[in-house]
C-alpha cells in the first residue's frame, strides 16, 4: 500500500507525456486518413524543379519529415507509388533507370526521420521509461520542443549527407544534372476541405505540444497545472477530430474505426513484452551483468567522445541486425553503468543509443520499412546498398558522436 501514492504522483507528473504519444497517434492516423501525407510529398517533390540531382534531396527530406510524426513504414508506403512512377519516367526519359538511387532516398529519409521527433520512434519511448527507471538526472527536462532543438540540426547533417552518398555513390555522373519530367498525376495535389481541416489540426498539435513546453521551462510553477491542462487540450482535440463538422456540414475527420484500422497490435504486444523483459532484467540485476561484458571493451583511458562513438557504433551496426527495439532495450542498462563508470552523463549515452537505434542504412532486414521498399522497388543492388550503407553508417557515427556530446548538455543543463 505504501507504494500506491508514489506510483500516483509518477502517473500524474509523466501524464502530459503520455498523452502526447497518444496525441501524436492520433495525428498520424489524421494525417493517414486525410491523404495528407501524399499531398505533402507531392508538394515536396514540386522544388525539384524536374533535376535528377535535388529529386534525391526532396526524397530525403519528404520522407524523413513525415517520420517525424508517422511511422516509417507508413512514410514508405506512402512514397512507393510515387517512387514507381518517377522510376518509369526517368527510364524512359534518359534510358537509365535509377531505381537503387530512389530505394536509398526513401530507405535513408525514413530512417534518419525517426531520429527527429521525441514521438518519432518506438526506441524513444522505451528511452523514457529506461530514464525513469534509472532515476537519470535531467530526464524531466525532455520536451517535445526542446527535442527539436538539438535533432534538427543533426538530423539536417545526416539528410545532407545521405544526399551526398546517394548523388556520388548511386547515380552516374552523367544524369546528375540531368533533366526530366514528372507525371502529371503526381503533380495534382489541390487540397480538399477534410484536408484543409487536417492540416489545422495538425497546426494545433504542434502549437500546443511547443507551447506546453515552453512554458514548463520558462514557468516552473506550470509543472502543476500542466497534467489539467493537457486533459483539457486532449479532450477539445478529441472533439475536434471525432465530433466536428466544417461549415459545408462534412462529417468529421476520424471515426473510431479509423483508429483500429493497421493498428500495430502486435508491435504494441511486442513492446509489452519488452517492458517485462526490462523489468525483470533490473530485478535480476542482468543488466549489470551485461554492462560489465560491453566495459570491457572500453578501456577506461578511453576518452569521453571514445566511449560515445563504440556505443553508437555498436548499437548503429546492431541495428542492421536486429530490430532497433531490441537493441535499444539491450543498450540502455549498458549505456547507463558505462557512462557511470566514465564520468560521463548518463543522458547523454542513453539518448545516444535510443537515436542511434534509428539508423539502419546498409541491409533490407534492418527494419520493416527497409525490407518493405528494397522488396517493393525491383532492380535495387543489394551490393550497392551494403557498401554505401557502410559509408554512411561511419559518418553518421561520427557526426551523432559528436554532436551530441556538444549539444545534449547545453540543452538539458
Amino acid at each position: 500500500m505504501e507504494n500506491i501514492p508514489t506510483v500516483s504522483h509518477y502517473l500524474w507528473q509523466r501524464l502530459p507525456l503520455m498523452i502526447m504519444f497518444v496525441n501524436g497517434y492520433l495525428i498520424y492516423r489524421l494525417l493517414v486518413v486525410t491523404d495528407l501525407t501524399e499531398v505533402f510529398v507531392f508538394r515536396v517533390l514540386q522544388y525539384c524543379r524536374n533535376n535528377i540531382g535535388l529529386l534525391f534531396f526532396f526524397i530525403i527530406v519528404a520522407s524523413a519529415l513525415l517520420s517525424f510524426f508517422i511511422p516509417n513504414t507508413i512514410t514508405v508506403l506512402t512514397l512507393l507509388p510515387v517512387l514507381k512512377t518517377i522510376d518509369t519516367d526517368i527510364g524512359v526519359q534518359t534510358g537509365h533507370r535509377l531505381t537503387t538511387a530512389l530505394t536509398l532516398s526513401v530507405i535513408y529519409g525514413a530512417n534518419i526521420g525517426g531520429m527527429g521527433s521525441l514521438i518519432g520512434s518506438p526506441a524513444n519511448l522505451l528511452l523514457i521509461g529506461e530514464l525513469d527507471l534509472y532515476a537519470v538526472p535531467g530526464r524531466y527536462q525532455i520536451s517535445f520542443f526542446n527535442w527539436f532543438l538539438w535533432s534538427v540540426p543533426l538530423v539536417a547533417f545526416l539528410i545532407i549527407a545521405a544526399w551526398g552518398v546517394i548523388a556520388f555513390g548511386a547515380v552516374p555522373h552523367g544524369l546528375r544534372g540531368a533533366r526530366f519530367r514528372i507525371g502529371k498525376s503526381v503533380c495534382e495535389t489541390d487540397l480538399t476541405g477534410a484536408q484543409r481541416r487536417g492540416g489545422s489540426m495538425f497546426a494545433v498539435f504542434l502549437l500546443f505540444w511547443s507551447s506546453d513546453a515552453l512554458l514548463r521551462e520558462i514557468f516552473p510553477g506550470f509543472a502543476v497545472y500542466e497534467p489539467a491542462v493537457c486533459i483539457g487540450f486532449f479532450g477539445c482535440f478529441c472533439r475536434m477530430a471525432f465530433y466536428g463538422k466544417d461549415p459545408m456540414g462534412n462529417g468529421p475527420l476520424l471515426r473510431l474505426a479509423d483508429l483500429v484500422r493497421d493498428f500495430p497490435r502486435r508491435g504494441i504486444l511486442f513492446l509489452g513484452l519488452l517492458v517485462a523483459l526490462i523489468l525483470a532484467a533490473r530485478l535480476f540485476h542482468a543488466d549489470r551483468q551485461v554492462s560489465d561484458i560491453f566495459l570491457k571493451m572500453v578501456d577506461g583511458q578511453t576518452s569521453r567522445f571514445g566511449v560515445i562513438f563504440i556505443t553508437v557504433t555498436t548499437v548503429i551496426f546492431l541495428t542492421e541486425l536486429f530490430s532497433n527495439t531490441v537493441v535499444s532495450t539491450a543498450f540502455f542498462p549498458v549505456a547507463y553503468f558505462t557512462s557511470a563508470d566514465h564520468g560521463i552523463s548518463p543522458l547523454i549515452l542513453m539518448i545516444a543509443v535510443s537515436v542511434a537505434s534509428t539508423c539502419a542504412f546498409m541491409t533490407p532486414v534492418a527494419t520493416p520499412c527497409n525490407a518493405l521498399a528494397f522488396g517493393e522497388m525491383k532492380g535495387t543492388s543489394l551490393g550497392r546498398m551494403i557498401v554505401l550503407g557502410i559509408i554512411l553508417n561511419g559518418f553518421t557515427a561520427l557526426v551523432m558522436s559528436a554532436w551530441l556530446q556538444f549539444a545534449v548538455p547545453r540543452v538539458y543543463g
